[in-house]
């Protein structure tokens, strides 16, 4: 097999060697596919004009793990730790607060589900910036939960939005959100497990299923659990197409392995990794490049990948709705914006960011995780956005097997 070959197999580069000796980088994205709220008010400085706008804080950031530069042992861990991100510590110098960022978001579900009962009942939730997937990211907003966006405060997200993430249907003119990063979702496997028990390293996603179940993980998301698993019958993931009998294929199709135990993960499933206890599993395309072992990899399987953003979303009530709108803005720069992604290994959604990368480590532009081939976006699918009867079935059929 060739080195592309191989690169487009199974991808093995860890953050550490990648960005070894670089303090800045960036990458390029793929072509992603497819209620009013008040503000919250700001403080002023002593003796300033009362419309002068200042940061007040502690932000409070909720976020998934593995998705922000780090550095240290929380780099090597994998882990946030106060005081071990460049960009929010230079955020903090900036603006002169505090930020409280903690990797709370395991799946979007069980997150939302903290929070509803303080949104529905018209109380602060507790955050002043949240990262939610495409489909939750619109939810939110329907039912005006989300802060509405100040455009003025956040110019470098008005000029480095990616023409390819603007125009959504869901908040077209993005009123109340911004792209975080984008990724997608396929097969993640330990080589050395794998090896050591004579299984043949997955190419894939029907491969999942010749691996013990109780060491194997579909995901928490159910919208990337049975998306797969659709490609996996040769039935096409799209949400115009598919029927509730082809969900409840899936649903039969899967129900075997849970009885024979197969789990369902969020962003733990980088815990299981590193203590050996799963071998393979449906994972996000940046976490074991960036947060697991060397012999962790991530495969692009033949039948197709999904495709999906998380969003960037100030919920109602926010008591720091202008700082959240700071940090929006502050991430949006180029640079700081190609910081991040060289450590989270997502697709980022800013302008600029790809040529930072490039300019810094030439060989970043031959790794897929950061620069899909065509023939890996050929065959992206999104599978967030169901009609109602088809969402009610899937939350019903991913009940029944995970009990969630």
């Amino acid at each position: 097999m060739s080195e592309p070959e191989q690169l487009l197999t199974a991808v093995a580069v860890t953050r550490r060697r990648f960005i070894q000796g670089s303090a800045l980088a960036g990458f390029s994205a793929f072509l992603a596919a497819c209620a009013p709220g008040g503000g919250a008010t700001t403080g002023t400085t002593p003796g300033a004009s009362p419309t002068e706008k200042v940061a007040t804080g502690p932000l409070k950031w909720a976020n998934w793990t593995a998705y922000i530069d780090l550095t240290g042992t929380a780099s090597d861990n994998g882990e946030y730790e106060p005081g071990s991100s460049p960009t929010i510590e230079q955020f903090k110098d900036k603006y002169k607060v505090e930020v409280d960022y903690e990797e709370k978001i395991n799946d979007n579900p069980s997150f939302v589900q903290s929070i509803t009962p303080a949104l529905v009942g018209n109380l602060p939730t507790g955050w002043d910036l949240m990262v939610l997937t495409d489909w939750m990211a619109a939810k939110i907003i329907a039912n005006g939960w989300a802060e509405k966006i100040d455009q003025e405060n956040v110019p470098n997200c008005v000029a480095n939005l990616r023409d390819a993430l603007k125009g959504v249907t869901w908040d077209a003119t993005n009123d109340y959100h911004y792209p975080w990063q984008s990724g997608m979702t396929g097969v993640g496997y330990n080589s050395t497990a794998l090896d050591e028990n004579g299984i043949a390293a997955p190419t894939k996603i029907a491969d999942l299923w010749t691996v013990p179940s109780n060491k194997v993980t579909f995901l928490t998301e159910s919208r990337d659990t049975f998306g797969l698993a659709l490609l996996k019958l040769g039935i096409e993931a799209d949400p115009a197409t598919v029927t509730a009998d082809d969900l409840q294929k899936v649903h039969d199709d899967i129900k075997p392995l849970v009885d024979d135990g197969l789990r369902f993960t969020g962003n733990d499933y980088l815990q299981d990794f590193g203590q050996k206890k799963v071998w393979a599993a449906m994972v996000w395309s940046g976490d074991l490049a960036s947060s697991a072992g060397e012999d962790d990899l991530f495969v692009f399987p033949e039948e197709g990948t999904m495709i999906w953003t998380d969003n960037m979303l100030i919920p109602k009530g926010a008591a720091n709705k202008y700082t959240a709108e700071l940090m929006m803005d502050f991430v949006y720069d180029p640079a700081i914006a190609a910081q991040i992604a060289a450590w989270v290994y997502y697709v980022s959604p800013v302008k600029g960011a790809a040529e930072a990368i490039t300019e810094l480590d030439p060989d970043a532009a031959a790794n897929p995780l950061l620069f899909p081939t065509d023939d890996i976006v050929a065959k992206q699918r999104n599978f967030q956005f169901l009609p109602e009867d088809l969402e009610t079935k899937l939350n019903d059929l991913f009940a029944d097997l995970s009990g969630l």
